[in-house]
């Protein structure tokens, strides 16, 4: 895997009462299509339940991180262990979904003495696990994002801004994306600000974004390596992505791994289910 320059990652920070300094943190890596704020009181939970220092970070281009014309799945490794570095953390838990548990994956099998447990939500990894046309719907989501920023009304107030874009998506999203799209989530994945004309932008570099998700073959590397410490891969019965068709290859790359499925939960099970996906990391991050 190249090596790639990081940029200054965005986070969010929790030191709960009576802190153990000594332990690792646990680091939240978001998805493709959201930032930090998507994991709504999670990560609060955690941090006040293991006593440990929490933080929930934005990936390159996405949020309120730097941005950078060189993105792939790849590049946020670097980012992340950049990021542990400054935060002066040798070790960590990370937490990872989609987009951000292919991070964890990767940085867990480059760097597995950095990292003390894992849980990846709804991804196995596996390069050809993402083809062209599991991408497509997302580059399909995005641009429809894109449109229907610019036909938000002038002078329109930022939740209604919000609405605008969310009622937009829904009327064109096609049935097998919108099945599967939590309306209420969604909303919250809706980050803007104001440009200098008075119109409406998204937070995240969103044309470059774009642009890496339209070809599956440099989006990421095949993960190579082996971590052997406690890893936990969550999924959802429901979502396309069939994460224990996988299992082969998570358990060759990830030995003392194990898998657990949501019986009613889509791509999002933090979202679909957020008690029960908070009970299980908290039980298994407690073993």
């Amino acid at each position: 895997m190249a090596s790639y320059v990081p940029v200054q990652l965005a986070f969010d920070s929790i030191e709960p009462d009576g802190c153990d300094a000594d332990k690792a943190p646990v680091i939240f890596l978001h998805g493709v299509t959201a930032s930090r704020v998507y994991w709504d009181d999670i990560p609060q939970t955690v941090a006040n339940t293991l006593k440990r220092k929490v933080y929930a970070i934005d990936a390159r281009n996405h949020g309120d991180s730097e941005w950078s014309d060189v993105f792939n799945f790849d590049s946020n490794v670097d980012d992340l262990l950049h990021f542990m570095d400054r935060i002066g953390a040798p070790k960590a838990i990370l937490v990872g979904h989609s987009m951000g548990g292919i991070t964890a994956i990767k940085t867990a099998l480059r760097a597995p003495e950095r990292v003390e447990k894992l849980v990846i939500e709804d991804i196995s990894g596996k390069k050809d696990s993402l083809p062209q046309e599991k991408l497509n719907p997302v580059v399909y989501f995005l641009n429809l994002a894109l449109t229907a920023i610019q036909k938000i009304p002038e002078g329109e107030e930022e939740e209604k801004a919000k609405t605008f874009i969310l009622d937009f998506l829904f009327k064109f999203l096609p049935p097998e994306i919108k099945n599967h799209t939590n309306k209420e989530q969604m909303m919250k994945r809706i980050q803007l600000i104001r440009t200098a004309d008075g119109k409406y932008s998204f937070k995240g570099n969103t044309q470059v974004v774009m642009r890496a998700l339209k070809d599956a073959e440099t989006i990421m590397t095949e993960p190579t390596g082996l971590y052997e410490g406690p890893a936990y891969f969550l999924y959802g019965k429901l979502s396309p992505l069939n994460v224990p068709s996988d299992e082969a290859f998570i358990k060759n790359l990830f030995p003392n791994s194990k898998l657990f499925g949501f019986e009613n939960a889509t791509h999002g099970i933090h979202s679909d289910c957020p008690k029960e996906f908070t009970e299980t990391v908290l039980n298994f991050l407690q073993e």
